[in-house]
């Protein structure tokens, strides 16, 4: 009688409010043979060792900041990339710093997901050279500052509100906005 040797999937944590989005990638790892927990918000995350985790930055009720200071610390190894539709360099850097691997800004494609998630050293194909690109416009400064603000009030727009100088409504309205290109 031959033994069965049962090899050990490795486990990805997929943390998307998005059910398509959370689903689609579900399935596109587990179609490569990854063991998938799909999840929504940060009181599901699993207390076991994580290979590789992939989390939004804005979810419904919670931020996906914190949820990586969780994953990070429940496992130690498991490489994180964020996902956002709303990028800046403050939550960039942030992320890096709670232990992220990338930062990726949606939409993404598979292959730049898995090169992000897989390889030590990643560049993405449509970086731009800083050099180029040396003078970010005023509106990206003000959105960068703004994310800055919120970040260090935890998140809370009334006291961000009041240390930029602003009327909370006023804040909310720049938030809504889509960030700018440059």
């Amino acid at each position: 009688m031959r033994e069965v040797i049962k090899l050990k999937k490795k486990k990805i944590l997929i943390l998307e409010d998005n059910e398509d989005f959370r689903s689609s990638l579900s399935l596109e790892f587990e179609d490569k043979g990854f063991e998938v927990i799909a999840i929504e918000n940060m009181n599901e995350i699993p207390e076991i060792p994580l290979n590789y985790a992939v989390v939004d930055l804005r979810l419904k009720n919670d931020n996906g900041l914190q949820c990586i200071e969780k994953i990070h610390k429940l496992s130690p190894s498991c490489r994180i990339v964020m996902l956002t539709g709303y990028p800046s360099l403050a939550t960039a850097v942030q992320a890096m710093k709670k232990g992220a691997v990338n930062y990726l800004t949606k939409p993404i494609n598979l292959l730049q997901l898995e090169k992000a998630l897989f390889e030590e050293e990643f560049t993405l194909p449509n970086q731009v050279d800083p050099i180029q690109n040396s003078s970010p416009s005023l509106a990206r400064h003000e959105r960068e500052y703004i994310e800055y603000v919120l970040a260090e009030c935890q998140g809370n727009i009334t006291s961000a509100a009041k240390k930029l100088g602003l009327h909370r409504q006023s804040l909310q309205r720049k938030l809504k906005k889509y960030p700018p290109r440059k």
